[in-house]
C-alpha cells in the first residue's frame, strides 16, 4: 500500500485581542493565542491549533513542537494519524504529563488527522463517527468582570440567536446575586449553568452546590482543584446538583480516573490541549460507554465536528473572540445550532488576510 509521508510542519502564533479585559477565579485575560500547526504530506495541508487565554506558555508550545515533535512526524505515513501520535507519544512519555507538552502534541495530532481525512476525501466528522452534522451549542461567558448590566445583555444576545443555555463565571463576592439576576431576567425556562474555575475547597464546594440547586443550576463545573479528582469525587457525592469537568484533563487515562470515581456527569475535553483527535475519540467512547454527555471547552470550531460525531456528544461551549469570520467556513449559530463544514478535513482553516491580521 503507497505511503503519503509527511513532508513539512510549520508553527505559527495569532494573537487576537479582547475589546476589554476578561476575569475569572483564574485570572484576568486581554486576549487569547492560538498556536497554528501547518502539515504538509505532498499537494494536502491540515491545520490543528491549540489555544489559552494567557498567553503564557505559547513560545514553549512552538518550541516543544519545532523541536521534539516535528521531527518525529516528519516522514511517517499521513493516512494514519494514530500510528503518527505513538510516534510521537512514545518516547516523550515523561515530559508529556500535561501542560506545554500536550497543548503541543494536540495542535500536531489535529493537523494529522486533518490531512488524513483530506487525502481520504471526507470530512473529519464522518471519519471518525459521523453521528450528526450540527451539533447544540451554549453561550459562555460571564465573566466576573461585567457588570450586571453587561452579564444580562450577554445572556440576552445569546437567547436572541437561538441559544437556550448559558454560562456564568462564580467565585466572586457576588455570585448568588448575579445568578439570582440572571434566573429572574431570564425565566426558568433558560438553562444556566456555572463555572467555579477550581475556587473551592471541597466544603464550599458542596454549600455552593445546595444554593445554586434553588436556582435550578443545570451543572457546576470545575468546582475544586482539577488536579485533585478525589476531591471532585467528594463533592459529586453530595453535590444537589450534576458536576462538569475535563478541560484541564488530560489524555484518556485523565477521564477515565474522572469517571470511574463517578466524579462527573458532563465530560468537557479541550481539543488544544487532551492530546488532540486521537485522545478525543477514546474520550468520546469513554463517555458512550459510561452513559455520560460529551461537552467541549473552547474551540468551538474544531469541538462542533467533534462533538456531532458521536452519540454522547451533548452541547459545544460557544465563546467567540472574533468580531468578524476569520475562516474560510461558516460557523455561524443558526438557531441555537452550528453545522459541521461539509468539506474534507474539519474545515477549521484561518484566511490569509486573518492570518496575517493577527500573526505574531
Amino acid at each position: 500500500m503507497p505511503v503519503t509521508p509527511i513532508s513539512d510542519i510549520n508553527v505559527s502564533v495569532l494573537e487576537v485581542p479582547f475589546d476589554k479585559p476578561i476575569q475569572s477565579a483564574l485570572g484576568r485575560y486581554v486576549g487569547s493565542d492560538w498556536v497554528v500547526v501547518e502539515m504538509r504530506a505532498e499537494d494536502v495541508v491540515g491545520y490543528g491549533y491549540s489555544m489559552s487565554l494567557d498567553r503564557r506558555g505559547t513560545k514553549a508550545v512552538v518550541s516543544y513542537i519545532e523541536n521534539e515533535l516535528a521531527p518525529m512526524a516528519i516522514g511517517q505515513d499521513a493516512a494514519v494519524p494514530e500510528a503518527v501520535w505513538q510516534t510521537m507519544f512514545a518516547p516523550n512519555k515523561a515530559r508529556l504529563r500535561g501542560g506545554v507538552g500536550v497543548h503541543a502534541l494536540s495542535a500536531v495530532d489535529t493537523a494529522s488527522w486533518d490531512v488524513a481525512a483530506r487525502l481520504a476525501g471526507v470530512s473529519l466528522n464522518r471519519m471518525i463517527g459521523g453521528y450528526a452534522q450540527t451539533a447544540d451549542v451554549y453561550g459562555s461567558g460571564g465573566w466576573l468582570s461585567l457588570s450586571d448590566e453587561e452579564l444580562v445583555a450577554e445572556a440576552q444576545r445569546h437567547a436572541a440567536n437561538g441559544i437556550t443555555n448559558y454560562k456564568l463565571k462564580i467565585g466572586g463576592a457576588r455570585d448568588q446575586a448575579r445568578v439570582g439576576l440572571l434566573r429572574r431576567e431570564m425565566g426558568d425556562d433558560f438553562t444556566l449553568y456555572v463555572d467555579a474555575n477550581q475556587n473551592f475547597n471541597v466544603r464550599e464546594a458542596v454549600a455552593a452546590s445546595a444554593w445554586l440547586a434553588d436556582f435550578g443550576i443545570a451543572w457546576l463545573e470545575e468546582p475544586v482543584l482539577a488536579d485533585s479528582p478525589m476531591d471532585m469525587e467528594a463533592v459529586a457525592a453530595e453535590s444537589a446538583i450534576p458536576i462538569a469537568a475535563g478541560e484541564n484533563a488530560y489524555f484518556r487515562w485523565g477521564f477515565r480516573d474522572l469517571v470511574e470515581r463517578q466524579a462527573v456527569t458532563y465530560l468537557q475535553p479541550d481539543i488544544g490541549r487532551c492530546g488532540g483527535v486521537t485522545e478525543w475519540i477514546k474520550i468520546a467512547h469513554l463517555a458512550d460507554s459510561y452513559n455520560l454527555d460529551l461537552t467541549s471547552h473552547l474551540l468551538h470550531e474544531l469541538s462542533v465536528g467533534l462533538i456531532a460525531a458521536f452519540p454522547s456528544g451533548h452541547v459545544v461551549e460557544y465563546m467567540n473572540f472574533f468580531k468578524d469570520n476569520p475562516f474560510t467556513q461558516d460557523f455561524s449559530v443558526v438557531d441555537g445550532k452550528i453545522a459541521v463544514p461539509d468539506v474534507p478535513g474539519h474545515g477549521v482553516e484561518f484566511d490569509p488576510a486573518a492570518h496575517k491580521k493577527y500573526r505574531v
